[in-house]
């Protein structure tokens, strides 16, 4: 008999515990086989009588109801839950001294207007902060540092337009357009070593002119 068990069965005897506990019969092991003479015999077939009678009953039992010819009256009493309402509305009750019709009506609600947007005040551009450089290169004064560092410090929301100029005069167009965008640049480094942000900074330059600037734009 241990030769007919499943390994399963062998490795849940040799764990133990719950697992290895002889399991419940299934239910209803313990009765007697069915008996197959006790099954009832087939139906007989519908003779030709039988199943035209079937079909008139479905076909009664699928028919539509009929609709009603005329519409409701709207001015009829309305029947709701066993009561019947009225379609008119009551009439005013008449009490001696009560004039129904002088009696002061509800006022509509008084709504708040919209609030309004503040007006946009026009802040004009400030004037241009003028900066000089030694001639042919793009060095600062000291005095245009500070300026700068100023001018970070009273910004805002503002941001800031700077220029630089090439000094023409004696170089050619390419190299004077070069010297005005590193003049530029270096007025916007020294407004982001000031702690201004980079996309609060526009830049522009042109090789006629000398020296730059810094505005604040509004």
């Amino acid at each position: 008999m241990a030769g007919c068990e499943s390994p399963v069965a062998l490795f849940h005897k040799a764990e133990g515990g719950d697992i290895a506990a002889l399991q419940q019969p299934p239910p209803g092991s313990n009765l007697p086989y069915p008996n197959l003479a006790s099954v009832p015999p087939a139906p007989q077939a519908l003779t030709p009588a039988q199943a035209q009678a079937v079909q008139a009953q479905l076909a009664e039992a699928k028919a539509a109801p009929e609709l009603p010819t005329s519409a409701p009256d709207p001015a009829a009493d309305v029947a709701l839950g066993g009561l019947m309402l009225p379609a008119a509305a009551p009439p005013e009750p008449n009490v001696p001294g009560v004039d129904w019709q002088g009696l002061p009506q509800p006022a509509e609600p008084v709504r708040p207007a919209p609030p309004q947007p503040a007006p946009k005040v026009e802040v004009p551009d400030s004037p241009p902060i003028l900066l000089a450089f030694r001639p042919n290169s793009a060095l600062l004064s000291p005095d245009g540092e500070t300026a700068l560092k100023a001018l970070a410090v009273a910004r805002g929301d503002a941001t800031i337009r700077v220029g630089g100029f090439g000094e023409q005069s004696g170089m050619p167009d390419a190299a004077a357009l070069t010297l005005g965008l590193r003049r530029a640049r270096r007025i916007a480094d020294a407004l982001t070593a000031a702690g201004v942000p980079p996309d609060a900074i526009t830049l522009t330059a042109a090789a006629a002119g000398s020296g730059g600037f810094a505005q604040l734009v509004y």
